[in-house]
């Protein structure tokens, strides 16, 4: 259905994926690089939707995971009531169309936690080393995957106690090969100047000394709450009612409850010690076995659900996401002329854009120069693709150089609003052409304020 609607790509699709991602790098200035490469080869493979069928991809293979762990704790019947239960969670519906690192962190969370589980229950070499693959992919996702793994290490040493001895455990292996699959990153990062970590200190933000050191962390509580409410109001609709017997002496729900509350109460507490600000996105992969803990916590109980019951809030809750979906991508933003970025004029804005290069420079365009969101449309639609000079920073964008940039020359783009000109970054590229601006229609939107796009021609050194 978001395939349908969408006449271009979401933001984080467009300006985190494609525009970083078609340049193979081991790392960009934000994060990790594995989403990137994924969306760019989904995306050279099917197209449009790609990017869309890559989310939903991600999202069933955490339900995969998710029922393959839920059935090595309490069997198949139980694993599915608490899989239908994350139709509730937010994360699994309104945001997963736009794909991006936290969709991506999905999958990686659900299947680590089944690899260790298997890894402690068995002690089998294969599940360690399967444990660090996915910690390794993991961590080429989103950085954030170190407090899971900061989980899954506390509770191995808890459960291990006097028994854990230094060259006894598995773990060393998991961790050798994790170690061997990020090492490309790890070396991209000393040679590049760690560019991912002041990116999410900066991202992050600080909080201040005073009360919104505890504001801003039990602002990211609440936010989880209502995230996962309606799994849990679904579970109280279907008849599940917790068993207060099973909180006792039951190492697995013990293990589900530490993997799902160890990582947001990492965060939280880190906030409260450092001051760091805490974005709500991040809790993402964290809630993928509340519905397992639902039902385990349920005991005998389980018994008592209502498989109609359950099976209708699921539809129910599922719908009311994709209309969700539609309402604020599609309806609100026609109503109110308010242009939603899966609304945006991308083939006219690299058909003219495509023109104005070949008319004053007349060689092959290669270089875009223009923040994420705008140069990744315009280069996108452009055959060849070119590079986005994400803008015009070299530290953004290392693939451009300035040799690079200078014998091929870049289209500059940028979006004018009332009282704006150039970027300063722009207006101080030496033999930079303002050329001037171009107006837009919305395709869907006719009456909002059309689109206005400001353009200069930076060109090739033999010109």
């Amino acid at each position: 259905m978001p395939w349908l609607l969408a006449r271009s790509l979401p933001l984080d699709v467009v300006s985190d994926g494609l525009a970083w991602g078609h340049e193979w790098q081991w790392g960009y200035y934000k994060h990790p690089p594995l989403p990137s490469w994924t969306v760019e080869a989904f995306f050279d493979a099917f197209g449009d939707i790609g990017p869309f069928l890559l989310s939903q991809v991600c999202i069933a293979a955490t339900y995969v995971f998710v029922c393959l762990l839920g059935r090595e704790i309490m069997g198949i019947q139980r694993a599915a009531v608490g899989i239908l239960l994350l139709v509730g969670v937010y994360y699994f519906s309104i945001p997963t169309p736009e794909f991006n690192h936290n969709v991506a962190q999905m999958p990686m969370w659900a299947a680590a936690c089944l690899c260790y589980f298997r890894a402690w229950k068995t002690g089998k070499v294969r599940w360690w080393l399967a444990l660090g693959a996915v910690a390794g992919l993991g961590l080429l996702t989103k950085y954030s995957t170190a407090v899971l793994l900061f989980a899954i290490l506390v509770h191995f040493v808890k459960v291990k106690g006097p028994k854990l001895t230094l060259f006894s455990s598995g773990a060393w292996l998991a961790s050798a090969v994790c170690l061997l699959i990020i090492s490309g990153h790890v070396l991209w990062l000393f040679e590049s100047g760690f560019p991912t970590l002041h990116y999410a200190v900066a991202r992050a933000g600080a909080t201040s000394a005073g009360p919104d050191r505890f504001i801003v962390p039990v602002k990211f509580v609440a936010a989880q709450v209502i995230d996962i409410a309606p799994a849990l109001l679904l579970a109280r609709i279907s008849g599940l009612r917790a068993a207060k017997p099973a909180f006792h002496c039951n190492p697995d729900l013990h293990f589900l409850l530490w993997m799902t509350l160890g990582p947001p109460a990492v965060i939280v507490l880190s906030s409260i010690a450092t001051g760091m600000g805490v974005r709500d996105m991040w809790g993402a992969p964290m809630w993928n076995l509340i519905g397992l803990i639902v039902v385990l916590g349920a005991a005998e109980n389980w018994r008592l659900v209502k498989p109609n019951w359950l099976s209708a809030g699921a539809i129910v809750l599922f719908g009311i996401a994709l209309g969700a979906f539609v309402l604020a991508n599609v309806l609100i933003p026609e109503r109110e002329n308010r242009p939603s970025r899966i609304q945006w004029p991308d083939r006219a804005l690299a058909q003219t854009f495509g023109a104005v290069w070949r008319q004053q420079v007349r060689t092959p365009l290669r270089i875009i120069a223009a923040d994420g969101w705008l140069g990744g449309l315009v280069a996108m639609r452009s055959v060849p693709r070119p590079s986005v000079w994400i803008d015009a920073d070299y530290r953004k964008a290392p693939w451009i150089t300035p040799a690079l940039a200078g014998r091929d020359g870049a289209l500059v783009l940028w979006r004018i609003r009332p009282g704006q000109t150039e970027p300063k970054a722009f207006a101080a590229l030496k033999g930079l052409r303002i050329l001037g601006r171009k107006t837009f229609a919305w395709p869907e939107t006719p009456h909002a304020v059309p689109l206005v796009i400001g353009y200069a021609v930076l060109p090739p050194a033999s010109r």
